[in-house]
């Protein structure tokens, strides 16, 4: 059966000499060929350009490739790749994975059979830097269990965003007719939690519960997947002190969908501001007596936007007793 969607793949690479070279040949070796790989580097001094050129002499699909003139990071790489598509989905691609050969092919698949459906996103095995399995998954980091995948499913995915991220961009693939919708991103963001955002708020976004890459765990990359513990959890909690940074990255958002032409729903529109207000909360709270913290965590904790907006107990413990 011939392709009904042409498909593009975005990489973006940086000093990506260790691993690069497995990440392509994976692609190569898909069921579901792609119909172009663009790949726009961010000035690497390493011997990424060479394995890139390399690839591209004998791939079995077109290649494009770009160099920035200076390094814009990984967000505005992103960004740039992804406006450099020429698909009607576009699949992002990290630079250090490795696809499982029916990737493309079941993510296209996800798109023919169900129109509405403007991005996908997947599992994927976690995995050392020889590939050997860690023995869990992104889904296992990212807390996306039967409650958040019912939420998806009934179509209240940004409920489940404002509360944390569960979508990794290196499993992600959306429609191109998005492009305008989730451009520019600000440098603030992560790219693919900006996103996935974005997505459900103007389309619906949808999972596979499949693992479809092997999400490489190393020293090296810039933000990993690693299993929580209790510990861990509060550790989290504890760390995010900055509040001022997370409402200003809202409010880039709610920016942003402001100067669309696509006007969104009340209810999204509503739960921005509901995440902002909880956040300028959290921030009052950190400077207030302890009597007076108490009464508005707890307040905040009966109206449940500590486990709407942050991490639950942890967090209002965090904003009563661990900020002392």
């Amino acid at each position: 059966m011939s392709a009904m969607l042409k498909l593009s793949v975005a990489i973006c690479t940086y000093n990506g000499e260790r691993f690069l070279r497995e990440q392509l040949d994976s692609i190569a070796r898909q069921t579901r060929l792609p119909d172009e790989l663009i790949l726009c580097d961010d000035g690497s001094s390493d011997r990424t350009l060479q394995i890139i050129d390399n690839f591209a002499s004998s791939a079995p699909f077109e290649v494009k490739s770009s160099r920035n003139v200076s390094n814009i990071g990984s967000t505005k790489n992103f960004e740039r790749a992804i406006g450099l598509c020429d698909g009607d989905i576009i699949a992002l691609s990290d630079q250090d994975d490795v696809w499982h050969r029916d990737k493309l092919e079941v993510i296209e698949r996800a798109f023919l059979d169900a129109p509405l459906t403007g991005a996908v996103f997947t599992n994927g095995a976690v995995v050392g830097d020889d590939l050997s399995p860690l023995g869990y998954t992104l889904w296992d980091t990212f807390r996306f269990k039967k409650k958040q995948q019912s939420c998806f499913k009934k179509g209240r995915a940004l409920e489940v965003l404002l509360n944390h991220d569960v979508v990794t961009g290196a499993t992600m693939a959306f429609r191109s007719a998005l492009r305008d919708i989730v451009v520019p991103i600000p440098v603030e963001w992560v790219h693919d939690a900006w996103i996935a955002l974005l997505t459900s708020i103007y389309s619906k976004i949808d999972f596979i519960d499949k693992n479809l890459i092997d999400y490489r765990q190393h020293s090296n990359q810039q933000i990993g997947s690693v299993k929580k513990n209790f510990t861990d959890h509060k550790n989290v909690a504890q760390s995010i002190t900055d509040y001022y940074a997370q409402i200003s990255k809202y409010e880039m958002l709610l920016d942003h969908i402001r100067c669309l032409n696509q006007v969104p729903n009340d209810y999204a529109i509503g739960k921005l501001h509901d995440k902002i207000e909880h956040m300028e909360v959290r921030n009052s709270i950190c400077t207030s007596p302890k009597i007076i913290k108490t009464v508005e965590a707890t307040c905040e904790l009966l109206n449940r936007r500590y486990h709407n907006y942050s991490n639950g107990y942890f967090s209002f413990c965090k904003d009563i007793f661990w900020g002392d």
